[in-house]
């Protein structure tokens, strides 16, 4: 099947949504579908399989016109410029997470499936406005509706009234090979956070943790090298903080972790970027890297983030997001290694679930 996957955003990049986008189209790829990932002329000039360590990536179809990302009057004709691509291609199914780009799909009527993510608060007002006074998510050409939550399926259905035979709730997943090894008593431990330096995702929590408990080493690996210049004029001799790496040399440095935090707000969750709110909404890519590693979690209390964690079964959730709360329960990993070997093995176990290879066959069921 000749399928366009049409993505408005940087690519190569370590933004969670590229690298989400990529492996998906990457899985697809690997069941012989005919795969063009459309992109803006911006990202990293380096391939799809060096920067992600895909054995069999899709075609990377970059767009010329558009070398920075498409704000404004280019995001609208970003959408009309790609889905001519996909017509020129012959596409016979297209793929987006672009709510304006939908919008055109329908009104040509072909065949699509679409990914939702949060809702559409941060969308522009135009997208808000057709959104609003057009029944745009029933169309027939639109073949899935694809919920990364439970709360974005509920969202879609009280707001939109879509089709319940339509939406379907596919996660996200990890492409993150490892080994099984279980945590043995150390003297310290080494502990790592991955991802954005957000306030809101916990990167100054982690700073404010390391000077707590002094007795572990932390790292945190994420952001630009601009962020990670500021952050880095006032941490403790136990912080090490190093800007984000290509998505192919996670693994390396995630497999010298004992333990990945994941101290998100819980009541405010900024978007990439830095606006809207996705508390409610969210499923963080590294929840699934860190599954796919086998190291211990320790985590905020996030009612989204339950419907894929629980508590003492395949992560610690700390309740409250204060640093006295998280060295309590970090103090007591090391007298409780036959319980907190189980945790880790459940949480491994559970990542073979979220693969992309059983992701896209989701997605291709229609």
């Amino acid at each position: 099947m000749r399928i366009s996957y049409l993505f408005n955003s940087s690519t190569p990049s370590s933004n969670p949504s590229s690298i989400q986008v990529v492996n998906t189209c990457g899985a697809l790829a690997s069941l012989l579908h005919d795969v063009k990932l459309v992109v803006p002329n911006t990202g990293f000039k380096t391939s799809l399989s060096k920067f992600y360590g895909l054995k069999k990536p899709p075609k990377l179809i970059r767009l010329k016109y558009f070398d920075k990302t498409p704000f404004g009057i280019n995001y609208y004709l970003f959408s009309i410029f790609s889905i001519l691509y996909g017509i020129l291609n012959k596409t016979e199914v297209y793929i987006t997470r672009n709510l304006f780009t939908l919008f055109l799909l329908n009104i040509l009527k072909k065949k699509t499936i679409v990914e939702v993510h949060h809702n559409i608060d941060n969308e522009g007002r135009l997208v808000k406005f057709l959104y609003r006074n057009c029944d745009v998510f029933n169309k027939k050409n639109i073949l899935k509706v694809i919920a990364i939550t439970n709360p974005v399926k509920k969202y879609l259905l009280n707001n939109y009234k879509i089709d319940k035979k339509k939406i379907q709730i596919i996660s996200s997943a990890s492409s993150l090979k490892f080994k099984f090894k279980k945590l043995r008593k150390k003297k310290s431990y080494n502990i790592g956070y991955f991802g954005s330096l957000d306030q809101s995702k916990g990167s100054n929590f982690i700073i404010d943790l390391s000077k707590v408990d002094k007795h572990n080493n932390y790292f945190i690996y994420g952001g630009l090298k601009e962020e990670v210049i500021k952050l880095k004029k006032n941490i403790s001799k136990n912080l090490k903080i190093y800007p984000r790496v290509p998505y192919s040399k996670i693994r390396e440095n995630m497999s010298k972790m004992d333990i990945l935090l994941m101290p998100s707000n819980p009541k405010k969750l900024k978007s990439l970027g830095g606006v809207g709110n996705i508390a409610k909404f969210t499923s963080p890519l590294k929840l699934f890297d860190y599954l796919a590693s086998g190291k211990l979690i320790i985590s905020s209390n996030l009612k989204v983030f339950n419907e894929i964690i629980k508590d003492k079964q395949n992560c610690i959730i700390a309740d409250k997001l204060d640093t006295k709360s998280w060295v309590k329960e970090i103090n007591k990993i090391s007298s409780n290694l036959i319980k907190v070997n189980k945790i880790k093995k459940n949480a491994f176990d559970l990542s073979k679930k979220f693969t992309y290879l059983k992701r896209v066959k989701k997605i291709m069921d229609i």
